[in-house]
């Protein structure tokens, strides 16, 4: 049965959001198999260069027992 995971943050800090998106799929690495992941990012205004707005949805299968 394909399953979603969705994460979503409010930070200028990529790497941080990326962290917390990993650390999901290093813990269920056993237990899913991934079919895709996507993810979408907003900037708070035009004049920033920084990404603000992050989400992401990993969408996957749980791996048979």
């Amino acid at each position: 049965m394909v399953q979603i995971k969705l994460f979503k943050d409010k930070t200028p800090y990529m790497e941080k959001f990326e962290s917390t998106v990993n650390e999901f799929l290093k813990e269920n690495e056993d237990k899913i198999i991934v079919r895709d992941i996507k993810y979408t990012s907003e900037k708070p205004n035009p004049n920033n260069s920084a990404w603000d707005s992050w989400t992401v949805m990993i969408i996957y299968d749980l791996k048979p027992e």
